[in-house]
């Protein structure tokens, strides 16, 4: 009976450390990406550390869907640590979105994400 409560215990602080690690994922706010853009292959950002406020990163994606520049909109971004959000921008760089050989060279787009 004992291990059981201990069982039973021990399953309650593991699945409420793991709801309070889910409540502090990086949310996706917007999305604003030109027109018969999808995303393929989104950011990887959960590992990148803490940090409290919202970040907007400015992308610029080729005809192949590769992201060749992702700079933080310094008016729109709330986060203050510099190294933080040069980390969301990397993490950006890294996305792929579907390709299309009918748009210009260039399109632009941004993403929002809100970190708590």
């Amino acid at each position: 009976m004992k291990k059981l409560i201990t069982l039973f215990f021990t399953t309650l602080l593991v699945a409420g450390s793991l709801n309070s690690f889910a409540q502090k994922l990086p949310k996706r706010e917007s999305v604003n990406l030109p027109e018969g853009r999808n995303i393929l292959m989104q950011a990887s950002l959960n590992h990148l550390g803490h940090a409290n406020g919202r970040t907007t990163i400015d992308i610029v994606i080729n005809k192949k869907g590769d992201v060749v520049s992702a700079q933080a909109d310094r008016k729109l971004t709330t986060i203050k640590d510099k190294a933080f959000v040069h980390k969301v921008e990397e993490a950006v760089l890294a996305m792929k979105f579907n390709s299309d050989m009918r748009v210009p060279n260039t399109q632009r787009g941004s993403l929002t994400y809100s970190f708590m």
